[in-house]
């Protein structure tokens, strides 16, 4: 069972498992295995976000269960040099050894057949907005094997600061 479930995530992260707008959701026996797994209910469809700048695909709709409405849409922590520093020391205890250092999506301690995301770059697979990337931190990507929820183990107010110091690395740095 725990070898299907890393199959089924490792397809989710590299593309090759999709869902449709249905209730349907990808299984096992859809990849060709005979493995049964109990089918989830249904859940409603929801229109996936829009796009994300410089022309990213749309963000996946479901993958945690925190409700994007739920979420202040700004980051209610102003941009700062204590709130980015703050930011920065969180993202170093437990982002940094996947992302990596400059948050390119290659840290050394990523699990076997993951590829993390780039946090500095324009595409964003699960959305852009402070609000998406709140979601995406506190709540996981399902099925957690590879993202796993943050939202009980680090505040908001830290989640927030990490995405100030997310939103600062991120920034095109001036030539001298």
């Amino acid at each position: 069972m725990r070898c299907a479930t890393t199959l089924c995530a490792v397809l989710a992260v590299t593309g090759f498992s999709t869902m449709a707008e249905s209730s349907a959701r990808p299984s096992v026996a859809a990849v060709g295995l005979a493995v049964q797994q109990k089918a989830a209910p249904p859940k409603a469809p929801s229109k996936a976000a829009p796009a994300t700048k410089g022309g990213a695909a749309p963000v996946a709709p479901f993958h945690n269960d925190i409700a994007l409405k739920s979420i202040p849409a700004k980051n209610p922590i102003p941009m700062s040099d204590t709130s980015v520093k703050a930011g920065r020391a969180v993202y170093a205890k437990i982002c940094r050894a996947c992302h990596g250092l400059g948050g390119k999506g290659d840290g050394i301690s990523a699990p076997p057949g993951s590829k993390p995301a780039n946090l500095v770059d324009a595409e964003w697979k699960y959305g852009g907005s402070d609000a998406e990337i709140f979601k995406t931190v506190k709540g996981g990507i399902k099925p957690y094997d590879v993202m796993e929820p943050w939202g009980k183990k680090i505040s908001d107010n830290d989640i927030w600061n990490t995405i100030n110091f997310l939103r600062d690395l991120a920034k095109p740095k001036a030539k001298k």
